[in-house]
């Protein structure tokens, strides 16, 4: 059974945990490590203000026991929050569903009193990105029009972002492999001060820009597909973890589904549901995304970086990094 709190013994416990936090960086003192409170979980959460406009959080805990938060109206002024869930599921506003690997955009504009649970089955993995409404704007504007970038956007987000109080949580969408290798340079950053802000802000922005591209791109509803049960969603997930521990090798799509405990039909339905792609075009992704992250970081060959992603042929490997990146691999590396 959930531990049932209030907003006010939320916070409370929170903000005393906050009281207490210490300098996650001592060359940044906008960087914080929050203990999670003892009644709670056991791990913690890293508060880093960037100087972008942009404020993180990094959650790395695990709850002793689901916990069910109810908010009352608040009188906060607004932001967002772009909430990237790498791990655990959790219950959002209206009953929204957030399973790992997912991804949603929270508005703190809800007039209406709200219950939110956090599941304890999962050690809790996820970034999530801050920003108010209006800094969000000013970074689309650009040389363009940012209404009229605002404007190509999906309604409910569009009214979001302009801080419609009725719409306080996107739908769920899949966490790209592209995001995915962003969201994990961002909770292992190895930088320190101004390094490491210079690192994050751009880190952060590509997350951005990752969410806008796939916004912008976002197709017109289709038919409601059969709904996924809870543990078909976690032997997905199951597979999604089995691709990517065996990318260099991966099984074929008949070995993977039996290795989950599903059938073909619905492992690959399903993957599509969760992930926004089909079970090897995730994989073609996280290969050549990770290949990027290699090629970037100088330490293997470009032959050696072909055969880790588990390419065996050198010229189908730069053939798919070029048409993914617009860059032949030696060109990505400089």
């Amino acid at each position: 059974m959930a531990i049932a709190l209030s907003e006010t013994t939320w916070y409370e416990l929170w903000n005393q945990s906050r009281s207490q936090s210490t300098l996650a960086d001592p060359d940044d003192g906008g960087d914080r490590l929050v203990i999670c409170p003892t009644p709670l979980a056991t791990g913690y959460k890293r508060d880093i203000a960037l100087r972008n406009g942009i404020d993180l959080t990094l959650h790395r805990f695990k709850f002793h026991d689901d916990v069910a938060v109810t908010h009352e109206q608040s009188e906060d002024t607004g932001f967002l929050e772009f909430v990237f869930n790498l791990s655990s599921r959790s219950s959002l506003e209206n009953g929204v569903a957030l399973t790992a690997g997912q991804y949603c955009l929270l508005g703190r504009f809800s007039p209406e009193q709200e219950t939110l649970v956090y599941f304890a089955q999962e050690p809790t993995v996820g970034v999530d990105i801050h920003i108010e409404p209006e800094a969000f704007q000013t970074l689309l504007a650009g040389n363009t029009d940012p209404s009229g970038i605002i404007e190509r956007l999906p309604s409910d987000l569009q009214r979001m972002i302009a801080g419609d109080p009725t719409i306080t949580v996107s739908s769920p969408q899949p966490i790209s492999p592209a995001m995915q290798v962003d969201l994990q340079q961002i909770l292992n950053c190895p930088y320190h001060g101004v390094v490491k802000q210079l690192y994050l802000e751009s880190k952060s922005l590509e997350v951005l820009a990752l969410w806008l591209e796939q916004a912008l791109c976002t197709p017109a509803p289709k038919p409601t597909c059969a709904r996924l049960q809870s543990d078909e969603i976690d032997r997905i997930h199951h597979a999604r973890d089995i691709l990517i521990q065996q990318m260099d090798h991966p099984p074929s799509l008949t070995d993977l589904a039996h290795q989950v405990g599903l059938n073909d039909c619905t492992l690959k339905r399903g993957f599509r549901q969760v992930f926004g792609y089909t079970v090897f075009g995730y994989l073609q992704q996280h290969r050549l995304e990770q290949a990027r992250s290699l090629l970037l970081d100088h330490q293997l060959t470009i032959t050696a970086i072909a055969h880790r992603v588990g390419y065996t042929n050198l010229c189908a490997f730069s053939t798919a990094f070029r048409k993914k990146f617009g860059v032949s691999p030696r060109e990505m590396r400089g």
